[in-house]
């Protein structure tokens, strides 16, 4: 199993849903969502996945799953782009955490520069970038720590 990053910008794309999808994974129910990978097509089925949110404040980490369908290419996320008939990458996740970024705390962004994550080019412009193990296995240990404390 891998680990992959990816990416979410506000000022690119607005997430309607975002507290309604954040309510439901906190009751405990299976959310499933479709998320671009940008260039990628190497994310996997069981792969584990980050989003960081960039772009405007807060950043940082505010979600986390698995990947649940391998990368396949549909219309692209971007209306403009779509019209035009261009595709993009995606794959299909399911959420085990998906923090409100707009009402609840996550994972700053001036957290991931510290030792061994600061391995990590975390500031990506696209979704779909492979995190290394040793930094996966610390983001692992310090994800689980913040969301003990903060849900």
């Amino acid at each position: 199993m891998k680990t992959y990053l990816l990416a979410w910008n506000p000022k690119r794309w607005r997430w309607h849903d975002l507290a309604e999808m954040s309510q439901k994974v906190k009751q405990g129910k299976k959310v499933l969502d479709r998320w671009g990978t940008g260039t990628s097509r190497k994310v996997l089925k069981g792969d584990r996945f980050f989003i960081i949110r960039l772009g405007e404040k807060p950043k940082g980490i505010f979600a986390s799953g698995f990947v649940t369908k391998d990368s396949f290419q549909g219309l692209h996320w971007d209306e403009t782009k779509s019209a035009l008939g261009e595709n993009a990458n995606y794959v299909e996740i399911q959420y085990d955490v998906l923090l409100n970024s707009e009402s609840q705390p996550i994972l700053e962004r001036e957290l991931l520069n510290m030792p061994t994550l600061s391995k990590m080019h975390w500031d990506v412009r696209m979704s779909g970038v492979q995190i290394p193990n040793d930094v996966a296995s610390e983001l692992e240990i310090i994800w689980s720590e913040f969301v003990k404390q903060n849900i």
